[in-house]
């Protein structure tokens, strides 16, 4: 997608982010409103091809350390007592490297700045307590884990190893059973699309989206920790040099920001603008969020913070009036409940890759005068 001269239409889409058209951004315009269209909701997947799944010979199996073990339909699932909760979603790699910030997102490379920051969203998911499933099997004392397998398979995606691998992630035991981890099989008030996991998905509300496993075919309680492909060579970033623990595997959402009002490229006026955007933290609230238009040199609470509806982001606005005609820096930052605030610099330096990064984000915008 372009980004059309000022005064013309374009219907917003998804913006393909890789050669493998494995993973799609969603659009800054689709991020400008609290729920993103089913449509325009940012898509990763390992593999090009979606699995396609019958649903009326669906059967999703429960087994392993389990009294009973399980094998239900989609109806099954659908008669069982229903949650219903907005959730943010985030790839664990929507966050490109400092060496990206500094180079490429800027006014004059807007298609890098949209993908390197819109491979998330914000959806109502509906579903099933995963809870209500294990407790239906009866989860036996002996369970440290519990393993999702999808349907998707197929080589990995980085190097190319003609062996297939299958996309599968564990969780530990206490968040396998926290009541608002859900098998969702309903997004914005429809069916799951197929791009998100029709006809269902694990849903782990505050977690990366790696972690919500799609088309899940299999559920399987473990008495030992689950060391498949895409737990320990996969979403994990190396630690600083002395730690005794070699690698930071991703669970939770690291607390973030983002401007969502003006988008890239957008010309703006000295009479005053409305900046909005939005925060998250994954399980945790919103504390506060300040706004920077001198590339952080100085800092101010924004206007509005809205509260958060179940695990979404909260939205805020701050209306500015620029003192002259130029190029201005923006910059916003969250701070969470827990007093966590988003860093200045890149987190993981010694690593490289951009897991995980939350780092404050620079925006440029050009004003003119009237």
């Amino acid at each position: 997608m372009a980004i059309a001269p000022i005064g013309t239409q374009v219907e917003p889409q998804l913006i393909p982010t890789n050669a493998g058209l494995r993973t799609y951004a969603t659009p800054p315009q689709a991020l400008q409103e609290n729920i993103v269209p089913n449509d325009l909701f940012y898509v990763r997947n390992h593999w090009k091809d979606c699995p396609v799944i019958d649903v009326d010979t669906y059967r999703l199996k429960v087994d392993g350390e389990v009294e009973r073990p399980l094998s239900l339909s989609y109806e099954d699932l659908k008669r069982l007592p229903q949650k219903r909760f907005q959730a943010t979603f985030e790839c664990c790699g929507n966050s490109p490297v400092p060496e990206y910030y500094t180079k490429a997102l800027r006014i004059s490379s807007v298609m890098e700045q949209i993908k390197g920051h819109g491979i998330m969203g914000n959806a109502e998911w509906a579903g099933v307590s995963l809870k209500d499933v294990l407790e239906q099997a009866g989860v036996k004392s002996t369970a440290i884990e519990v393993m999702f397998e999808g349907a998707d398979h197929g080589p990995d995606e980085v190097v190319g190893d003609p062996a297939e691998v299958t996309y599968e992630r564990s969780l530990p035991l206490s968040k396998a059973l926290h009541p608002d981890t859900i098998l969702a099989y309903e997004m914005n008030g429809e069916p799951l699309p197929l791009n998100h996991g029709f006809p269902l998905r694990l849903l782990v509300a505050g977690w990366y989206g790696m972690n919500s496993v799609k088309w899940l075919v299999g559920i399987h309680v473990l008495d030992r920790k689950f060391d498949g492909f895409y737990m320990t060579q996969r979403y994990m970033t190396m630690n600083k040099p002395g730690n005794p623990e070699p690698y930071r595997y991703y669970t939770k959402l690291q607390v973030k920001s983002i401007i969502t009002n003006p988008v890239p490229g957008e010309i703006l006026s000295t009479s005053g603008y409305t900046l909005a955007g939005a925060a998250w933290s994954g399980e945790e609230d919103i504390e506060k969020v300040e706004i920077s238009m001198d590339g952080g040199q100085t800092w101010s609470l924004v206007d509005t913070l809205h509260p958060r509806s179940g695990y979404s982001w909260s939205r805020w606005e701050h209306r500015w009036h620029p003192p002259a005609a130029g190029t201005y820096t923006l910059m916003c930052r969250a701070t969470n409940a827990k007093g966590e605030t988003q860093p200045m610099e890149f987190p993981n330096p010694w690593d490289g890759r951009g897991y995980g990064n939350n780092m404050v984000f620079p925006f440029d915008v050009v004003v003119r005068n009237q």
